[in-house]
């Protein structure tokens, strides 16, 4: 059985991103230096510094730097997380070594950089850490894909979490996670009957929906037998992690497992039912030495709401003032393609259950729901005009809920409205539906930016919105505008 799977995986990764930040931070420095003192921009009254010493400078700011990344988490698991977390990562490392850099400086006078130097090196370091961090992930992902580095799976149990991991797997490569079969638990004839998931499911159906154990995933996993027989599996097929996906009611196999797999060297982890106990996220505390499993907590602060709408209105008045020309090109295209008016108004259901008019730049014909009533927009919708379906390609057609970020109806980032009639419907399927009118529906939201977004499964949304809400914070907002951006370009489900 392969003993170095997972740190082997780690090791890789850690070194590849490493190695990218070191060589990223001292070709900024230098860069800088050359810049400052070299390319004839600025002027230099008291010459030329030596070389040599900003050589033994820039060592000890890449020590820093590094040090500021591993302590916050940089080099940790990183390919099992998006490109978004690794540059607002970078970003707020940047300005803590920085800060640490100063400080340093003030005590050691050889090390002191002019303000021009250190400004310039704050930029170029951001610019220069992102390429870094791109060619990083690509270097490992192309690595990882000609089989190397990767932990091989063995996945337990028939809970909705397996097929989650299985998605995490497909969506995230460089998580290096290769599932290898799974065991059920039960009897052998059981077993016997257990064929290979094979995961299909149709997202349009909200029946299927309310009942979200089955995820469309083109993952072809074989059964390998029952628990009773892991330890004999994971030595024949090399087994590096077990991941138990099982339900509560079976958690006393969990000691029974680890038992079972006493002396090796395999991982051993254990995905908790999150779909079971309707929530979205569980988060382990410690007081006193006792460790806390925190199943529901309570959405934003007074205060939290204060940062969010401070920073709602300043980006949404920024962004109304740079996109004014383009909503007005829009707004006569729109008066031009066919009747009716620029702007459709639909009643929402935001915060607390009340309602409000959300605007919308208008894409489909005048009477589009006279004769079917209210549904849902679907690929290739015969309602939908012309320009409007390019307006819905890129996601134009939501501009104007800008207006109703600075009204105060919406914000940039939360949930997305729905029609109250969609909203009762889904309220009476799902427990815990409601709880995302806890915060102010957003113009973009967690949801959509992982992908469910047009006629995808509302179960997976629901809990992505409570993941949301249970979670909040200015850099989630910041990181999900800029997976908006991402999937606005790659226009998925956009129809």
């Amino acid at each position: 059985m392969s003993e170095t799977g997972p740190q082997r995986s780690n090791l890789l990764e850690a070194t590849i991103h490493m190695v990218a930040d070191a060589l990223m931070l001292e070709a900024a420095f230098l860069l800088t230096y050359w810049f400052c003192f070299y390319s004839g921009i600025w002027l230099v009254p008291l010459g030329i510094p030596a070389l040599n010493v900003y050589l033994v400078a820039s060592l000890v700011v890449v020590f820093v730097f590094l040090c500021i990344f591993y302590a916050t988490g940089m080099y940790a698991g990183r390919g099992g997380r998006r490109i978004e977390d690794d540059l607002l990562g970078l970003f707020k490392g940047v300005i803590l070594g920085s800060l640490l850099v100063l400080a340093i400086a003030f005590f050691f006078r050889r090390l002191t950089f002019s303000r021009s130097f250190f400004g310039l090196f704050f930029l170029s370091s951001i610019f220069f850490l992102t390429v870094g961090r791109v060619v990083a992930r690509s270097v490992l992902h192309k690595i990882l894909r000609r089989g190397r580095g990767y932990t091989r799976v063995l996945l337990v149990g028939d809970s909705a979490m397996r097929e989650r991991v299985l998605r995490a797997a497909r969506d995230l490569p460089g998580l290096a996670f290769r599932p290898i079969g799974w065991l059920c638990v039960g009897s052998g004839e059981e077993t016997a009957q257990q064929p290979a998931v094979n995961v299909t499911t149709d997202a349009g159906a909200v029946a299927a929906a309310a009942a979200p154990d089955r995820l469309a995933l083109p993952v072809d996993l074989p059964c390998l037998g029952e628990l009773a027989e892991i330890r004999a599996v994971v030595l024949e097929h090399k087994i590096d992690r077990v991941v138990l996906t099982l339900p509560f009611e079976q958690l006393a196999l969990v000691s029974a497992t680890a038992a079972k797999l006493a002396n090796l060297t395999t991982d051993l982890q254990f995905v908790p039912d999150l779909f079971a106990l309707h929530t979205s996220k569980m988060r382990l505390t410690e007081v006193a030495g006792i460790p806390f499993i925190s199943v529901r907590e309570v959405a934003l602060s007074g205060a939290d709401r204060i940062v969010k709408r401070t920073f709602d209105i300043v980006c949404t008045s920024l962004g109304l003032l740079v996109l004014s020309p383009l909503l007005f090109v829009l707004a006569v295209a729109v008066k031009l393609s066919s009747r009716g008016p620029v702007l459709y108004r639909q009643a929402r259901v935001g915060r607390d259950g009340r309602e409000f008019d959300m605007l919308k730049f208008r894409s489909m014909r005048v009477g589009a729901e006279e004769q079917t009533g209210p549904v849902w927009t679907v690929a290739d919708d015969p309602r939908v005009t012309g320009v409007g379906r390019l307006l819905r390609r890129w996601s134009l057609d939501e501009l104007p809920q800008l207006w109703n970020v600075l009204r105060g109806d919406m914000s940039l980032v939360g949930p997305r409205p729905e029609r109250r009639v969609f909203v009762e419907r889904f309220s009476q399927q799902m427990p815990r539906y409601f709880e995302r009118h806890r915060v102010k529906s957003g113009l973009t939201g967690w949801a959509q930016v992982n992908g469910l977004r047009g006629d995808t499964s509302i179960a997976e949304r629901t809990l992505y919105d409570l993941h949301y809400v249970e979670n909040w914070s200015l850099a989630l907002d910041v990181k999900i505008l800029l997976m908006t951006v991402h999937h606005v370009l790659r226009g998925a489900n956009a129809y």
